[in-house]
C-alpha cells in the first residue's frame, strides 16, 4: 500500500519474515502423489519438523485466534474450541461474517488452552491439527496424544502481541502466504482509511487521549495498556493514552483497579469494554461514580463489545477500527 506508515510496514515485514522461516522446508521431504503433485509438505514449528498435508481438508484448531486465521485464509475447520452453551459457542469474534459458529463442532471443553477433549478431537477425524505453544505449555505436554490423531503443528504464542504474526504463521502451515499478505494489506488500508475519516471529521488522534476501560465485574475494572490487543490497534491509529494506562502491573497488559479508582479511567474519550464475561455491565454511564468523569460530562463515552475488542485477531482489529471511527465521527451515539 502506497501510504503505509513505517510502523505498519515494519510490522508486516517482521510478520512475513516469521512466516517464511516457518515454511523454510517448503515441500522438501514431503511425499508425492503418482501424478507428481505434492501430497505433503514439511514445516518447522515449535514442536519440531512436522510433515503436514499439502492440501488439508479436515483442519482442527485448538486456539481461537488460530480459528480466525484459518478461516480468514479461506479454509474451513472440522473442530475448534468454544464455550458450550454460548450463542454460536461465542465464536463470532473469530469468524468471517458468513460463517456461523453454531455450525462448528467443539473439540475442547472450553476456550482454555489446557482443556482439550481428546476423544471429541479424535471423533472429528482431522487430517491436520493446529495448536499453540505458550509459556503455560499445556498443549506441548499433550503433543503425543495430539499427534496420535493427526499431524500436529504447534505455533508460538507468547502473549497478546502474537496476534500480528499469527496469521502469517498459520499461512505458512497452509501454504497460503498470498492470502496472508492480502489480509495484512487490508488491515493497513483500514488503518489509513480510518485516519483519513478522523482527520476529515476534525479529530487529531495524537492530541486525543483515548481511555480503554474493561468492565470486568461489579467491583473491578481493568485499564487496557498500549500492550493490550485493543491498545495496539488504538496505537496504530495514532491515539494518545492517559498516563494511568501506559504500563500494566506485573507481566499483565492491563491495570486492575476497583471502582473507587474510576477517576483513573478518565480521558478525552472513554471506551467502556463490556462483553459476555460480564453480562450485567450497564448500558449507559451517567450514574454513580461514572458521572464524575469529564468524558461522561462531555458525552464522550462509548460502550463497545469486549468479545471483539479482546479477541486478538484481524477480525477483531477491524471491528475496533470501525467502532472508533464511528464513535468519533458522530455515527455512534454516546452511552450516556
Amino acid at each position: 500500500m502506497s501510504h503505509s506508515t513505517p510502523l505498519l510496514r515494519s510490522l508486516s515485514v517482521f510478520a512475513l519474515a516469521g512466516a517464511l522461516a516457518l515454511t523454510g522446508c517448503g515441500t522438501g521431504g514431503g511425499g508425492s502423489a503418482p501424478d507428481g503433485t505434492a501430497e505433503t509438505r514439511t514445516v518447522e514449528a515449535a514442536n519440531g519438523t512436522v510433515e503436514v498435508p499439502a492440501s488439508p481438508e479436515r483442519i482442527a484448531v485448538l486456539w481461537r485466534p488460530t480459528l480466525a486465521a484459518v478461516t480468514q485464509l479461506g479454509h474451513g475447520v472440522v473442530g475448534t474450541m468454544g464455550t458450550p452453551g454460548a450463542d454460536g459457542y461465542g465464536l463470532a469474534p473469530f469468524l468471517p461474517e458468513d460463517v456461523d459458529g453454531a455450525d462448528l463442532t467443539l473439540v475442547t471443553n472450553s476456550p482454555a488452552e489446557d482443556d482439550v477433549n481428546i476423544e471429541e478431537l479424535a471423533t472429528a477425524e482431522p487430517d491436520l491439527i493446529i495448536g499453540v505453544s505458550t509459556p503455560m505449555g499445556a498443549q506441548a505436554e499433550m503433543a503425543d496424544e495430539l499427534e496420535a490423531i493427526a499431524p500436529t503443528v504447534l505455533l508460538e504464542w507468547e502473549g497478546t502481541g502474537s496476534w500480528r504474526g499469527h496469521l502469517e504463521e498459520v499461512a505458512g502451515v497452509l501454504g497460503a502466504e498470498t492470502e496472508a499478505e492480502q489480509a495484512v494489506s487490508a488491515y493497513e488500508e483500514a488503518v489509513e482509511g480510518a485516519r483519513g475519516e478522523l482527520e476529515a471529521a476534525g479529530v487529531d488522534p495524537a492530541g486525543t487521549e483515548l481511555s480503554l476501560v474493561r468492565l470486568q465485574s461489579g467491583t473491578e475494572i481493568r485499564l487496557e495498556t498500549p500492550e493490550s490487543f485493543p491498545g495496539q490497534v488504538i496505537g496504530d491509529l495514532g491515539f494518545a493514552r492517559p498516563d494511568t494506562q501506559l504500563e500494566g502491573e506485573g507481566d499483565t497488559d492491563f491495570v486492575p483497579r476497583s471502582y473507587e479508582n474510576l477517576d483513573q479511567a478518565d480521558g478525552d474519550v472513554v471506551f467502556a469494554l463490556a462483553g459476555s464475561g460480564y453480562p450485567d455491565a450497564p448500558e449507559t454511564f451517567s450514574d454513580g461514580l461514572w458521572a464524575n468523569l469529564d468524558a461522561v460530562g462531555d458525552e464522550q463515552i462509548y460502550r463497545v463489545d469486549y468479545d471483539f475488542w479482546g479477541s486478538a485477531n484481524h477480525h477483531g482489529a477491524h471491528r475496533i477500527i470501525e467502532d472508533v471511527t464511528a464513535a468519533l465521527t458522530g455515527e455512534t451515539d454516546p452511552a450516556v
